[in-house]
């Protein structure tokens, strides 16, 4: 990330970034963000709650090649659909991203579960982890690890599905921004806005996600 900083300021030093709409510019990346947040949310919620559910249920052998047909479907090749039922609209941008960054999520809790030891199992059932009790008592903190890892993977895969829809609906934010900037080849806005998210990034995984996979490292570690 150093490197990254030092490349920004010999660029600005040198007035590379004159020409660029700071203020429209860190508007469409905090859209961008917002839109990128909102869906991580609900496809956490979407993903857990399926994984958890399924993961309990004795269909889950049954399942799982069906979510592994489902996730293998070509992202942007759904985009049409969104766009017939929900139009140019931020609702179109959210859910097409919560598309995306479920699967990740919804693959790391249910292989958690799937993958648990025996001895773990027997022991939940021994301490009264039955019936409903067993999902937010032994199922919930036993996915907690994966539910981070499947995080991580799926926002990545979240901030090329809201840009690219953005891009493609012309509906505000970074994409929409980038596309009305960029004359020919890559824009300075568009290396800025680059620089930006990186660094939105970069904070995002000190603050939050390292302290919470060491914490799950130490708490959770067999």
């Amino acid at each position: 990330m150093a490197g990254v900083m030092l490349v920004a300021l010999l660029l600005a030093a040198s007035g590379y970034f004159g020409a660029v709409e700071w203020f429209a510019l860190i508007e469409a990346v905090l859209h961008t963000t917002y839109r990128l947040a909102l869906a991580y949310g609900i496809a956490l919620l979407l993903g857990v709650s399926i994984a958890l559910i399924v993961g309990w249920s004795p269909f889950a052998d049954a399942l799982f090649p069906v979510f592994d047909v489902l996730q293998n479907v070509p992202s942007f090749a759904l985009i049409p659909l969104f766009i017939y039922f929900l139009g140019f609209t931020d609702q179109m941008i959210i859910f097409f991203a919560v598309s995306s960054i479920v699967w990740p999520i919804l693959f790391a809790v249910l292989t958690a579960i799937k993958s648990a030891h025996t001895d773990l199992n027997d022991a939940a059932t021994i301490f009264g982890a039955r019936g409903l009790r067993r999902i937010p008592f032994y199922l919930a903190p036993l996915s907690f690890p994966a539910i981070l890892t499947g995080s991580i993977v799926g926002i990545a895969i979240g901030w090329e599905s809201v840009i690219g829809a953005e891009i493609i609906a012309s509906a505000g934010g970074f994409g929409a921004f980038i596309k009305g900037a960029d004359v020919s080849g890559i824009s300075q806005a568009a290396v800025a806005g680059m620089l930006a998210i990186l660094i939105i990034v970069f904070v995002v995984n000190r603050l939050v996600w390292a302290p919470l996979l060491a914490e799950s490292s130490k708490r959770y570690a067999e």
